[in-house]
């Protein structure tokens, strides 16, 4: 096994672990259901919130993906554009068979709530995202990678603003994207997949730059919301609470576009 591959492996078992660890918890654990009931409590639930969420509908996806398939396709080859669309086809539709027909949310106490582990708004804007970074030239993803984490960022937030999920079924979504890609990773030849891109393996200082701006803003921002999520009950405070799980959530959302860019072929 070769260092990428290496890397994505090492980067697949990172989200498994993640992605397990926040349903056992956040869906599967007492003090995890009524920790994230306090969240729901506290959001401002409306069905009309403003765009990106908004936007994410089924034919968005489809003209996203199609569009970042043919981007893939001009800059990269057909392998590519095609690992691409199956990667994020396969997430998406993972994430729709694991809410509805494989994970059950069991009732701990008084919540008639159904499954929605893992939000499958937020699959379809990770792999969207991921697909972006993979589909540009090497020289680009960088670049990419920055506005994609600020997109991952927003929906992350909205998505617990307005209550339309729990923090362990965002958690859980952006794991299941990071698995499904770095997967594929693993899976195809990095030979053929960079055939094209090979000849701009150096990145520049400004991309590399990019890169630890959006590690270092990544992790302080997860700190700091598991710190004032921790600081929320200490003092019994759903609306504090509820930021600091939007904050833990967007740092988050920014190291998995980072992550996205480390296992690119």
């Amino acid at each position: 096994m070769n260092v990428s591959r290496g890397r994505a492996a090492w980067i697949f078992c990172l989200a498994l672990i993640v992605g397990v660890l926040s349903y056992a918890v956040g869906v599967g654990s007492l003090l995890g259901q009524r920790a994230e009931a306090s969240v729901l409590d506290a959001s401002d639930f409306t069905v009309h919130p403003p765009a990106p969420l908004s936007l994410i509908s089924t034919p968005s996806v489809i003209i996203s993906l199609i569009a970042i398939a043919l981007i893939a396709w001009w800059s990269s080859g057909f392998l590519r554009a095609l690992t691409m669309v199956c990667a994020a086809a396969i997430a998406i539709v993972a994430s729709q068979l694991l809410k509805q027909d494989l994970l059950v949310r069991p009732d701990l106490f008084e919540l008639d709530a159904t499954n929605s582990f893992p939000s499958g708004h937020m699959t379809v804007v990770a792999a969207r995202v991921a697909g972006r970074i993979w589909a540009v030239p090497r020289a680009s993803a960088p670049l990419v990678a920055l506005f994609g984490s600020s997109l991952l960022g927003v929906v992350a937030w909205q998505l617990l603003e307005y209550g339309w999920h729990r923090p362990s079924d965002v958690l859980g979504a952006l794991a299941l994207a990071l698995m499904t890609f770095s997967l594929a990773a693993i899976v195809v030849r990095r030979s053929r997949l960079s055939s094209v891109t090979s000849r701009s393996r150096a990145l520049s200082a400004v991309h590399i730059i990019m890169m630890i701006i959006i590690t270092i803003s990544g992790t302080l921002v997860t700190i700091g919301g598991i710190v004032l999520s921790v600081a929320a009950g200490w003092v019994q405070s759903d609306e504090l609470l509820l930021k600091g799980a939007q904050l833990a959530l967007v740092g988050a959302s920014v190291l998995v576009t980072r992550l996205f860019l480390a296992v690119r072929p």
